[in-house]
């Protein structure tokens, strides 16, 4: 099948979503919750840090926060959220890296920093796997002129 759009991205949101329902309301529920952790991350870098066993982090968690806004709103606002949902599970990915670094410098808050990386290596997988499903569905279809 072939769609061709020309200024019409509510049209092609309508047909994506029609292809894997369930995969598009997921990544855009991922989407709403990268916008508050990186408003959280970005607005209270010092506390956001500090909870989550980064301590003197507050720079990564700044910037993991701007990511995270970058990413949450490609997959609110694009009508084809594969590459965005690569780009979260990549981020996840970096995160669990903060994790992995926070445990070897001996973070106080070591039980939380163990929890960080298992849960990242867990959501980086969850991520990627929903990103190629969004790639299938995209693909089911010979986008253009988009």
């Amino acid at each position: 099948r072939s769609i061709r759009v020309r200024g019409c991205e509510a049209g092609l949101k309508a047909v994506l979503s029609r292809l894997d329902p369930h995969a598009q309301r997921l990544s855009i529920g991922i989407g709403w919750i990268s916008l508050s952790i990186g408003l959280a991350l970005t607005l209270a870098p010092v506390g956001a840090a500090k909870f989550l066993g980064w301590e003197r982090r507050e720079r990564s968690a700044r910037l993991v926060g701007a990511a995270d806004l970058i990413i949450g709103t490609g997959l609110l606002m694009s009508p084809r959220r594969s590459r965005w949902m690569l780009a979260r599970a990549t981020l996840n990915a970096v995160i669990g890296a903060i994790y992995a670094r926070a445990l070897a410098d001996s973070t106080p808050r070591r039980k939380r920093a163990v929890g960080g990386v298992c849960l990242m290596i867990g959501l980086t997988a969850n991520d990627y796997l929903l990103s190629r499903r969004l790639q299938e569905a995209e693909a089911s279809y010979n986008l253009t002129d988009i």
